[in-house]
């Protein structure tokens, strides 16, 4: 097989290192090429040679090294980070690598542009490779649309992060959602168990008569809509409050009423802390089991305590004359009973997969009333930001510990039914969704993307659409397909690294000619 270019060049820079030096006719003869042909590629590779490291690069590893890092940089900062090939161009000008590999930016143009082709094509391959059980996988979704140019409709399933529709549409309509989700759900074998929504009427719609599914209320948005409600009220007359105190504290010409004023300070702080610690009662009740007593809670239960902690809000309001304009308690009472509807529809996939599973009705029990309340504050407590809900959640954890290892049915289990059922409890952990948390994470994720990149084609954001899917890991080193459909995927970038061609080889550049100095004419006197 006839050797192309750069193979030569490693031919010869193996045949010049050897111990046992060659002539250049030895090597041309070794090699079955001329040897001028020898003599041009050692003078090609003393030019190159400018720099200690240089030397590395014109061997054998040295390139696959140099196909890795080109590839590997272009992934990464380019397609999953947005940044164009001119900043990277720069970056491999900085590595002093252009006198080896072609990294002008046209150059790295034309191999992300490869890039994105096998990225695709490795998609829709490994789509095709998933497997088709005896009935459909179950999936808790949620949906969202954002705005660019168009509208990018987002459909993926909340417990493995598998995005089933992203794609660009004129309109975010019942129907055009209806016909994108049927061609996806249909595709993939999916069944939609619930859906979590920010009660956008196409997306009710879409959940109720289309995936013939529960439609959740989504509580981020529930809560994001009591914070710019009063929650934007009382902190606009804490900051009317305080512009004023600075006033008065810069030419101080009223006590009396710089008193009145910080006393009226230190009532709105109180208030505000008193809201947010509304708010955080609200998040702790929505819960299979009460973080207080570690007990199960039910639908309706949920439902009488989240209007209980809503009603909490009320005296707050007439307190400090907060007008609510936009009805925030009101939109979150009426959304009481989608939120807390989650409650029994986990407890019913819950009990669905004992069933399955042929477990007594004792197991039955210790597993959903004792086994998994630890792995569900312990999830909830590796999640959360914010100090107050860790300390909560770690308290609940602990007594969750506690309970566990005080039931006489725990010592009875080997190490190996522990290991199947700390599974089966993460499992149900991530079934229970009751925000939509990851869809707008997603959302968050493309706005930066569209405008470092000027713009978002439909080509570029399928290939964001399988990185994200077959690419991405969280820390347990699963992908969203792996975590979905159970099986593994073949490594997406050992995958391309066999599948893109060699670099291309560096352009000799032509040194400009200087320009001449301009020719004084004498001007006459």
């Amino acid at each position: 097989m006839e050797l192309n270019i750069r193979e030569r060049t490693q031919k010869v820079c193996q045949a010049l290192s050897d111990v046992k030096k060659l002539s250049l006719r030895g090597i041309a003869q070794s090699l079955g090429v001329s040897k001028s042909s020898v003599h041009r590629h050692q003078q090609a590779m003393a030019r190159r040679n400018q720099y200690p490291e240089s030397k590395l690069w014109e061997s054998q590893a040295g390139a696959e090294w140099l196909k890795r890092l080109v590839n590997a940089t272009l992934l990464i900062f380019c397609l999953k980070g947005g940044m164009g090939c001119e900043t990277v161009a720069e970056f491999f000008h900085l590595l002093r690598l252009e006198q080896h590999v072609g990294v002008s930016v046209a150059s790295l143009r034309k191999i992300r542009s490869q890039l994105e082709t096998h990225i695709i094509d490795y998609g829709q391959e490994q789509l095709k490779t998933m497997p088709a059980g005896e009935r459909p996988l179950e999936i808790c979704a949620s949906a969202d649309e954002t705005f660019f140019d168009q509208a990018v409709l987002v459909l993926l399933d909340l417990a493995s992060g598998f995005i089933v529709v992203e794609t660009f549409s004129e309109d975010h309509r019942y129907e055009t959602w209806q016909q994108q989700a049927q061609q996806a759900l249909s595709q993939l074998g999916l069944q939609v168990r619930y859906s979590v929504s920010d009660r956008a009427k196409a997306l009710v719609k879409l959940a109720l008569e289309e995936m013939g599914c529960a439609s959740i209320a989504d509580l981020f948005h529930a809560l994001w809509e009591l914070s710019s409600g009063i929650g934007r009220e009382l902190s606009t007359q804490i900051f009317g409050v305080n512009r004023r105190l600075r006033q008065l504290s810069e030419a101080p010409e009223n006590p009396a009423l710089q008193a009145t004023l910080q006393q009226q300070q230190t009532a709105l702080m109180a208030a505000q802390q008193q809201f947010h610690q509304g708010l955080r009662q609200l998040s702790l009740t929505l819960h299979p089991f009460s973080w207080k007593s570690g007990t199960v809670q039910t639908t309706q239960q949920v439902a009488a305590q989240l209007s209980d902690d809503c009603q909490a809000l009320l005296p707050l309001k007439i307190a400090q004359h907060l007008p609510d304009k936009e009805g925030s308690i009101a939109k979150f009472e009426r959304q009481i009973q989608d939120l807390s509807a989650v409650v029994d529809l986990g407890w019913q996939w819950v009990q669905q997969s004992l069933q399955e599973q042929g477990c007594d009705p004792a197991l039955q029990v210790w597993l959903a009333q004792v086994f998994r309340p630890l792995s569900d504050w312990q999830a909830q407590s590796q999640r959360t930001k914010t100090p107050a809900l860790k300390v909560a959640y770690q308290s609940a954890l602990q007594q969750a510990q506690a309970a566990l290892t005080q039931h006489p049915l725990t010592a009875t289990l080997s190490p190996a039914q522990r290991t199947h059922w700390q599974t089966w409890a993460n499992v149900m952990v991530s079934r229970f969704q009751r925000a939509s948390a990851a869809v707008e994470g997603r959302k968050g994720y493309l706005k930066p993307i569209y405008h470092n990149r000027r713009g978002l084609s439909s080509h570029r954001l399928q290939v964001m659409t399988t990185l994200h899917n077959f690419y991405l890991k969280r820390a347990d080193g699963t992908t969203a397909a792996q975590r979905l459909f159970g099986k593994p995927v073949p490594d997406l970038f050992e995958h391309l690294i066999q599948q893109m061609p060699n670099l291309p080889q560096a352009r000799r550049r032509k040194t400009a000619a200087k320009p001449e100095n301009p020719a004084l004419h004498n001007v006459p006197a």
